[in-house]
């Protein structure tokens, strides 16, 4: 039985020296999810319009974009879409009685101010569980799914450079967060796209 050569020797260093650092390949969901944040990235940095309204269910815009980088990804969540569904109710009523709560309110309220981030809020959590459930149809090619279907969801973090006229002088930097939700089977479609600081309440998918 002939020795192996100083290059398979070092290969299989190299191969227990990954196992015993615990390097593990990226599981499938995760490894798409994030090849899905880094294109969502470079679309944004190319102004490429097509290439956003062919990932997102949302209206993604540009303006003043100068950059865009992939910074992480959030652990990846599991929601059923009937909740999806329930939650779509939820929030679209809760607005509509914060909003008339707001509007009903006269101007000398002491309370209006925070009526009025109450209905801005809930109107942001509406919109985009709306739009991620849009999102999980069109993640499948067949646009199926049932009650019981679970979807998956993840936010990836995503430093944007802004600069221009409206941001002044100096470009700035601002983290922003992108959301995705992917169907079984389907590939991950962008349902939410926010800065950070203007990003929906805590949302439990």
């Amino acid at each position: 039985m002939r020795g192996r050569s100083s290059t398979d020797l070092l290969g299989l260093a190299l191969l227990a020296g990954l196992i015993a650092g615990g390097c593990r390949p990226e599981p499938p969901d995760l490894r798409d999810a994030r090849a899905a944040g880094k294109e969502f990235s470079t679309a944004l940095r190319r102004h490429d319009g097509e290439r956003l309204r062919a990932m997102a269910a949302c209206i993604v815009s540009t303006e003043g974009v100068r950059d865009a980088r992939l910074r992480y990804l959030e652990p990846i969540r599991a929601v059923r879409a009937a909740a999806l569904d329930s939650l779509v109710t939820l929030y679209t009523e809760a607005h509509r009685l914060a909003d008339s709560v707001y509007a009903a309110a006269p101007d000398s309220a002491a309370d209006l101010e925070s009526r009025f981030e109450r209905a801005r809020n809930l109107g942001r959590r509406a919109a985009a569980t709306r739009a991620a459930r849009r999102g999980a149809e069109e993640s499948r090619s067949d646009g199926m799914s049932s009650a019981n279907t679970e979807l998956k969801t993840i936010r990836a973090h995503v430093m944007v450079r802004f600069a221009g006229e409206a941001v002044g002088p100096a470009a700035i930097d601002r983290d922003t967060i992108v959301r995705l939700v992917r169907a079984p089977g389907g590939v991950w479609v962008v349902y939410a796209f926010d800065l950070a600081s203007d990003s929906p309440g805590p949302l439990p998918y």
